[in-house]
């Protein structure tokens, strides 16, 4: 991980006045006990001729040396799907140097507008996948980085994907980028069978699409990587005369043999983020049950679940008592530290937050 921004990160929780924490302890025999610590001090500043950011879903987001990087998004600046807003998307970048403590706004930095795509850390910076817009969904496959001290986005390091994708899921497994489920069409927002794999060391093969995971088609799923595998967890069954149906199966695929294999237990974490810390998965927040999207919605889970690949135990480890976004990345920040860069946290609405997140295993 980043001992630059590991040391950073520190600093951050040490100076913060506005923390929380929470401690639980597994119910397992082995039980362990995990300090959780929140701080809620960055959000996103507001971009040129806006007085203040209401925050976006779907943004690309990293970390690149010592800047966290947030492109991209979507919202509803004029009011809210209720009261008959129209969606916008973005080409914004947000910046923020952990080492000055300072944000630098570039407008109008992607080549379109871009959300609901997929965020992959690589040594060199950030992969950035996938996505739509207003006029559809995207193939593009982007690598973001710094360059002279300030962010550089090119396109010509990676193959496009064979499809447009988003809404999907991705997770890195050694060398190899894996996305599955999400909409794969241009024209109709329908759950795809989408597994599709890119292996960095061999760019010049293009993505493979392989068999997909024995269950429904999915979208808005969240993945991880684990002991050399990749975890999808959740998400919804949806499309054109059907009704929305949740998922709460997890699937895992090992790519030394090829084969899914289907999770024991529920995992209602549709449109969560995923981090693994120490061997474990952590699944922050998710959508538990479709609600109506109206001012009386409660709001999105709140829970910080933690995902055991070795017993396959799912564990209830404590509630944010900040909202845990959706639709967005969780951003390793250090071998124990997350940022979750703004989000949805009530359909159709925005936070400008920036929450971050550590966990220690005591």
């Amino acid at each position: 991980m980043n001992k630059i921004a590991d040391k950073i990160f520190k600093s951050l929780i040490a100076g913060s006045l506005c923390l929380s924490a929470c401690m639980a302890t597994s119910c397992q025999p082995s039980a362990r006990e995990t300090a959780v610590t929140w701080n809620d001090t960055l959000q996103l500043p507001p971009a040129p001729g806006d007085s203040v950011n209401i925050g976006v879903a779907g943004a690309f987001a990293g970390i690149c040396g010592k800047t966290l990087m947030v492109a991209g998004g979507a919202n509803f600046p004029d009011g809210f799907p209720w009261t008959g807003a129209k969606k916008v998307w973005h080409r914004t970048l947000y910046s923020y140097d952990f080492s000055t403590e300072k944000w630098s706004v570039y407008p109008d930095f992607l080549p379109e507008p871009l959300a609901y795509g997929v965020s992959i850390p690589q040594p060199e910076g950030i992969m950035l996948i996938g996505g739509n817009n207003a006029d559809g969904g995207s193939r593009a496959v982007y690598m973001l980085s710094e360059k002279d001290g300030r962010p550089e986005l090119r396109s010509d390091i990676y193959p496009e994907l064979p499809f447009p994708l988003a809404n999907s899921a991705g997770a890195l497994v050694g060398t190899k980028v894996f996305l599955a489920g999400g909409i794969c069409s241009d024209s109709v927002e329908c759950a795809s069978h989408a597994f599709v794999m890119l292996d960095t060391e061999r760019k010049e093969a293009g993505w493979q699409i392989l068999p997909p995971w024995p269950g429904p088609e999915l979208g808005f799923s969240v993945a991880a990587a684990a002991g050399g595998k990749f975890y999808m967890f959740g998400g919804r069954n949806f499309g054109p005369g059907k009704e929305i149906e949740i998922s709460t199966a997890g699937f895992v695929y090992d790519p030394a043999s090829g084969e899914w294999s289907t999770l024991r237990g529920d995992f209602p974490v549709m449109a969560a983020t995923a981090l693994n810390f120490d061997g474990d998965i952590w699944l922050f927040g998710g959508v538990e049950k479709i609600l109506s999207a109206d001012p009386q919605h409660p709001g999105f889970s709140h829970m910080l679940r933690r995902y055991n690949p070795s017993t396959g135990e799912l564990t209830d480890v404590c509630e944010s008592p900040y909202p845990l976004a959706v639709t967005t990345s969780a951003v390793a920040a250090s071998d124990s530290s997350a940022i979750i860069a703004s989000g949805e946290v009530r359909p159709g609405v925005r936070t400008p937050l920036v929450l971050q997140c550590t966990i220690r295993n005591n």
